[in-house]
This record gives structure tokens, sequence and C-alpha cells, in this order.
């Protein structure tokens, strides 16, 4: 075998099919993650020991292919490429998806749990459950899946034991919906007032949790596909009709809101966009 280095990249040639073996028994030993592409029966060995085996399924034998989960049927290795580009987009965006869901059920359960727990009238009816899960299902299935790539393909950092989220991204995600958590409490309370005004109540608190609903799809997504913009704008429109439309928001046993209080629903889906941009800032701190 021979051995260059160009550029900071190790290249070994005429290496014998013990050799190729070899080497890579000496990276995994080092914790290294191994792929290995070949197409003839001297990369057999090499191959079925790798992380991650590759045959040419144009040029190559049939042992290679049989041996490698990967078959490469154009023999481009510029596919490789793009097809790792393409899982890295998908687990990002399947990250960016769980994220949503945490950050919006976070208030969902607390603001459900915590109003009963002060001896006051319930903060959601079955009603407003299935509202809210109208929006919310729809828009972690539909806003998330289709996001592009934000660059180039770059080299990552990987950590021995695989993470979905990292720890500064928890924490983020936990503050997060903890804010928006004390933001529906907190503007139920408001709204109830002395007067135990229990419909304006529930108005003004479903308005700051799907605001921030509709803050956290534009913040997680940017916005860069026609299925997050229109899903946010049903679900800002849902809100403006079921709320203020009094035929309808007494189907639902809500009250029209003040213009005050729509002041205060602005300011939450403000926040909720500038915390869920913190939340995707942090996802090139762990590794793919």
């Amino acid at each position: 075998a021979v051995l260059r280095q160009h550029n900071g990249v190790h290249v070994v040639a005429r290496a014998t099919p013990q050799q190729k073996l070899g080497l890579v028994q000496a990276l995994q030993a080092q914790g290294e993650l191994v792929a290995v592409t070949g197409d003839g029966v001297n990369d057999v060995p090499a191959l079925r020991l790798a992380d991650v085996g590759v045959a040419m399924g144009e040029r190559g034998t049939r042992s290679a292919r049989e041996v490698a989960p990967v078959v490469l049927l154009d023999d481009n290795f510029r596919t490789i490429v793009d097809a790792v580009a393409e899982g890295r987009q998908l687990f990002q965006n399947l990250r960016l998806a769980f994220a949503y869901l945490l950050l919006v059920h976070l208030p969902l359960v607390i603001g459900a749990a915590a109003i009963p727990l002060m001896d006051l009238p319930l903060l959601f009816l079955p009603v407003h459950i299935v509202w809210l899960e109208l929006v919310i299902h729809p828009t972690a299935m539909l806003a998330f899946q289709d996001l592009p790539a934000v660059g180039p393909l770059a080299p990552v950092q990987r950590l021995r034991r695989a993470r979905f989220f990292s720890a500064d991204a928890w924490v983020v995600i936990v503050v997060a919906g903890s804010i928006a958590s004390v933001a529906v409490v907190w503007s139920y309370l408001h709204a109830l007032g002395a007067d135990r005004d229990v419909e304006h109540a529930r108005a003004m608190a479903l308005s700051v949790l799907l605001a921030a609903s509709a803050g956290a799809t534009t913040g997680l997504t940017r916005l860069r596909e026609g299925t997050a913009r229109w899903l946010v704008a049903a679900t800002l429109a849902s809100v403006g009709m079921l709320v203020q439309i009094p035929s309808l928001s007494r189907l639902l046993h809500l009250r029209p809101l003040h213009a005050a209080d729509w002041a205060l629903v602005a300011s939450a889906f403000a926040a909720s966009i500038a915390i869920t941009l913190l939340v995707a800032s942090r996802r090139n701190r762990h590794p793919d």
C-alpha cells in the first residue's frame, strides 16, 4: 500500500484486501464511524466489517452487492453526499417537529392542570381541546416535512452517544415552554378578573396559546415553505373568527376580546417567534 496526504486528506493506494480490512479495524478502534465503498471481490471483507458498506450497483460484482447494506445504483459518489445531506435534513425536520410539539403541549397540559388546582373553573372544555388538536397535529405533520436545507453539507462533530436534542436545546425548550405556560395561566387569571368572567378568561387563554403555537411554527420553520405559511395564517384566522364573531364564540363558550386583549395576544405571538428562533439556532450544536 502507498500512503499520501493531500490538503489534510490521507489517501491510501494499491491496498490489498487485508490492508483495507486493517484500515477499517484501526479506524473503528479509534471510535470512528467508518464507511467503505467498493465494487470487487477484494473489497468484500472491508464492506462487511464497515459501519456503512456501499457497493457499486453497475460495475460492482455480485458478491460486493450482496454483502453491502447499501448499493449505489448509478455508481456516482455525489449520490452518497446527496443522500447524507437529505438524511440530515429529514432528521433536522423531525427534531423541529418534536420541538414544536413540546413547546405547545407544555402550556396546554400545565394550564389544564394548574387552573383546577386553584379551585377555578376549567380552562379547557372538550370542544376547546378538539380545536387545539385540529391546529397542533396538522401543523406538526405538515409544516416541518418539506423544509429545505439551510446550507451546503458540512462536517459535523459526532459524539459517542447519539442524542435527539442537545443539553442546551433541552434547557431552551423547557424554559420556553415554562414561559408559555405562565403566559397562558396569567392571561386566564388576568381576564377572569373580580367579576369571574369565565368565558372571557377562556377566550383570552386560548388566544394566547394559539398565538404562541403560530409563533412557534413561524420561528421554527421561518415560513420557508408555503405549507407553513398557510398553516400559520389558518391558525390566526381561526382565533379571529371563533373568538370575535359572537355567534361562533357563543358555541364555544367564549366571549370576544377587547383591543387591549389583542395587544397581549400579539405580544405572545412575537415573543413566541423570538424564543423559537433561539430553539432552532441550537440545532447546529447537536451532531447529526
